[in-house]
């Protein structure tokens, strides 16, 4: 599998212990596809046949270089199933034929795609033939046609966002399905592996729509642990750039960068009002940084990558914290790689005019003229009377539970089936 394999070894010149280390080993496939990594030896069994005796030793891959990784799963998934390809040279047009013909471009999106075409062309380019390492995409494929599709983008230091879901029907049967299987071994493979930095996966859906709400809230509810799997609930909405520079808080207001106290003030008040796995995805908890290399892998393919963190404080009061990420135009097609989270810490004082001052200083960081704005929680939005789109729920699922996930993921699907 992705993350180990057995071997055998004559019982009389067995040189393989429980524990052993072996720092660099190879993979060889027929001597014509190589891969090193750094393996473990984890059991040690004598099997007895008619024929004799002999060991079997189990070896759990400890780290791999991403790119051979990536390959060593793209044999083992099209083993098991023939329609299945990672990360797969794609043709661009085929790309777009299948996002229309499946419904996943819809009138609204078309128009921010039109709006954006050759930006977002150039991004997709570079995701889908340079296969970058921050980058994954997983196809079911029948005789050349795209049936199904599912990527995800590395975007945070320890965190991948699962996005651009989409199946066409009619096509090979449950090939939405078939690709989510697909996301979940490779992530069940990849966790423990370093250099993947997967210790969370997430993804934005919308509460209405019934197959991510089926699928991804049920994994959460059914696992009814936020540490496990968790829920949380943003409005979205479009806010316009402002460019008068002379806007002024009203004493005693500020907005400021957020400081390593103020991160604990988020904490606590975020597990108060959920205890899940969101702040820990986002890297905004007390003590996280951005990694360097993170930054340095979206760089050397030309992509962009920024995050800032904002405080709105009256007085010495935290109220809000702001967190803005800017990255390449429809690196996600919905721009939730592009936008302001606002997390409303205190409500108390804070008025719509207030909260949308804060937010035109910070569209002065942005290149494009609307910005999507993500409050939490969503009462603020309503109790304030800030007008929004729609609802956003973000899923996170910490990785190292992948088999409670699959297990809860076999039910959904059967459901889903019958």
């Amino acid at each position: 599998s992705g993350s180990g394999f057995s071997v055998e070894e004559d019982i009389n010149n067995a040189v393989l212990l429980p524990g052993m280390i072996i720092p660099e080993l190879e993979l060889s496939f027929a001597n014509i596809f190589n891969i090193k990594c750094k393996a473990q030896a984890v059991y040690r069994k004598i099997m007895e046949e008619e024929k004799g005796s002999w060991v079997k030793c189990g070896l759990a891959i400890l780290d791999m270089d991403i790119q051979d990784h990536g390959r060593l799963l793209a044999l083992l998934h099209q083993a098991k199933d023939s329609h299945s390809y990672i990360c797969n040279r794609v043709n661009m047009d085929d790309l777009w034929d299948f996002f229309f013909e499946s419904g996943f471009i819809y009138p609204k999106k078309y128009a921010f795609i039109e709006a954006n075409k050759e930006k977002i062309k150039q991004t997709y380019e570079k995701l889908y033939t340079q296969n970058p390492k921050i980058a994954r995409h997983f196809i079911c494929q029948d005789k050349g046609r795209i049936q199904g599709h599912v990527a995800m983008v590395r975007f945070y230091e320890n965190a991948w966002l699962i996005h651009h879901h989409a199946a066409r029907r009619p096509g090979i049967k449950r090939s939405g399905v078939a690709v989510l299987d697909q996301i979940g071994r490779f992530s069940n493979a990849s966790h423990g592996l370093y250099s993947l930095h997967m210790d969370y996966l997430f993804c934005y859906f919308r509460p209405e729509n019934k197959f991510p709400s089926h699928v991804f809230g049920g994994v959460a509810r059914e696992t009814k642990d936020p540490k496990v799997s968790s829920l949380d609930t943003f409005t979205y909405s479009h806010f316009q750039k402002v460019s008068n520079s002379e806007l002024r808080f009203p004493e005693p207001w500020g907005l400021v960068k957020t400081e390593p106290e103020d991160l604990v003030e988020l904490e606590k008040f975020y597990e108060h009002a959920s205890g899940g796995l969101m702040l820990d995805a986002l890297d905004i908890k007390p003590g996280t940084v951005d990694g360097e290399d993170l930054f340095k892998e979206f760089q050397k393919f030309g992509f962009k990558r920024e995050k800032y963190l904002f405080s709105l404080k009256y007085d010495v009061n935290l109220k809000g914290v702001f967190m803005i990420n800017i990255s390449d135009v429809g690196l996600n097609m919905s721009d939730l790689t592009n936008c302001i989270k606002v997390f409303v810490l205190d409500a108390n004082g804070l008025s719509k005019d207030i909260l949308y001052l804060a937010l035109s200083h910070l569209s002065a960081k942005f290149e494009q003229r609307e910005i999507p704005v993500l409050i939490y929680p969503e009462s603020f939005a309503e109790t304030r009377s800030i007008p929004y789109e729609k609802l956003y729920q973000m899923w996170v699922l910490n990785t190292q539970y992948g088999d409670h996930y699959f297990r809860c993921l076999k039910t959904l699907f059967r459901d889903i089936s019958s």
